[in-house]
């Protein structure tokens, strides 16, 4: 089982340019920990508009039912 990417909040503001880099090279995205819990996520802009294109189509679905 592969466990995804995580970072802090203290992370982000020591190095915020090589965490938003390595989303965009990888397109993984990158969960900030608060608490050892997700708090937020980083996602790269064009896998976002893909997962919102999904959630259309499925949403479209559903009204149709």
């Amino acid at each position: 089982m592969l466990f995804p990417k995580t970072t802090t909040a203290r992370e982000i503001q020591r190095n915020y340019r090589k965490v938003f880099d390595e989303v965009k090279r990888t397109k993984e995205t990158i969960f900030v920990m608060r608490n050892n819990k997700p708090e937020v996520a980083i996602v790269d802009v064009q896998e976002l508009s893909e997962m919102e294109a999904v959630l259309a189509v499925l949403q479209s679905r559903e009204e149709i039912r």
